[in-house]
């Protein structure tokens, strides 16, 4: 399977750890912070379906204030939690570049 990103680069522990909050609470799952790999692959951690990915992707958008490119809207988002922290650090780093009252 091809990257999300060209250069991941390296997502920070904060990102991965807010990402995985939000993967819990978004999907009411009984999972705790023990249960949390950062080499696992998050669908496989529970078994997720089109609605759940939605469910999850608008959870993030909502905790980093950022909109995810339509070509990121698929299952494949979920895969990688260190692919998907790197591409919300690169999202939370493109807003804040962009001047006040462009946003």
């Amino acid at each position: 399977m091809e990257p999300l990103l060209k250069d991941p680069g390296s997502p920070s522990r904060e990102t991965m750890g807010r990402i995985w909050r939000v993967f819990v609470e978004s999907l009411n799952l009984n999972l705790t912070g023990e249960d949390l790999s950062y080499e696992a692959k998050l669908d496989e951690s529970v078994g997720l379906d089109s609605v759940a990915v939605l469910d999850f992707v608008t959870a993030l958008e909502k905790e980093f204030r950022i909109t995810f490119e339509p070509e990121m809207l698929n299952i494949d988002v979920v895969r990688d939690l260190k692919e998907l922290a790197a591409y919300v650090d690169q999202q939370v780093a493109r807003r804040q570049n962009i001047p006040d009252g462009q946003q």
